[in-house]
């Protein structure tokens, strides 16, 4: 797969890091549909609403990003959800049924609709999260929804060969909050090898040559500056 032209959707790229993914892909070449749960302006994509919670909305919107754009080659999974540090006493029904929505059902019915959509040789890829490898005791549902997803990868791998590919991403500390205590910042910062936070646009090159590695799925690709080795 080539990313000049190729046409790719990314599922959460209204925000953050997901907006920051798929204006990278634009800058390479692609043709790029955005999807949020709310309305967005994205940078030369396709802009489109859905909540991926929803099973409906999120076969759905797979099948209107390749409306959009005359086919697809690739997925982009980016969707988060509940990321809210909660004591274990404070976790809410609620809180995981938001962290597990649109994390774990969303993806297994975009790619259930992608199987059916893409075009041969396509490629999904998913953003996971270091605190699905290792889990975070004040984000417990965030990190199990993403632990999950690794487990979805695994099987997805198998049952979507060998027409389609898919991988997972696992950004470290990339973007932390505005509201984060600088101090706490530094901390975070000692523990990782490389002595700094990520930048977007490390992941966004994970993301890239995923897309493109006509030879790899089912593989987990951990971007973090080495903190998950201290």
């Amino acid at each position: 797969m080539e990313l000049d032209g190729a046409r790719v959707l990314v599922c959460g790229g209204g925000r953050r890091l997901g907006r920051a993914i798929a204006e990278d892909l634009v800058a390479a070449g692609c043709r790029v549909a955005v999807s949020s749960r709310a309305p967005v302006e994205p940078v030369d994509a396709v802009a489109l609403v859905a909540d991926l919670a929803d099973p409906v909305a999120a076969r759905r919107v797979v099948e209107e990003a390749a409306e959009a754009l005359g086919g697809l080659d690739g997925v982009v999974y980016a969707a988060g959800g509940a990321f809210t540090p909660t004591d274990l006493a404070d976790i809410t029904p609620e809180l995981v049924e938001d962290a597990l929505g649109s994390v774990v059902r969303g993806l297994i019915f975009v790619a259930q609709a992608a199987q059916a959509t893409l075009a041969d040789g396509g490629s999904i890829v998913v953003i996971g999260d270091v605190a699905g490898v290792r889990g975070w005791p004040s984000y417990l549902p965030h990190s199990a929804a993403k632990g999950a997803q690794r487990a979805l990868v695994s099987g997805l791998a198998r049952a979507m060969a060998p027409r389609h590919r898919i991988n997972v991403v696992h950004p470290g500390t990339v973007l932390p909050p505005d509201e984060m205590d600088p101090g706490a910042l530094e901390r975070v910062v000692t523990r990782i090898p490389l002595g700094r936070v990520g930048e977007p646009a490390d992941i966004a090159a994970a993301v890239r040559y995923l897309l493109t590695a006509d030879y790899v799925t089912g593989t987990e690709l951990v971007v973090d500056g080495g903190r998950l080795t201290s």
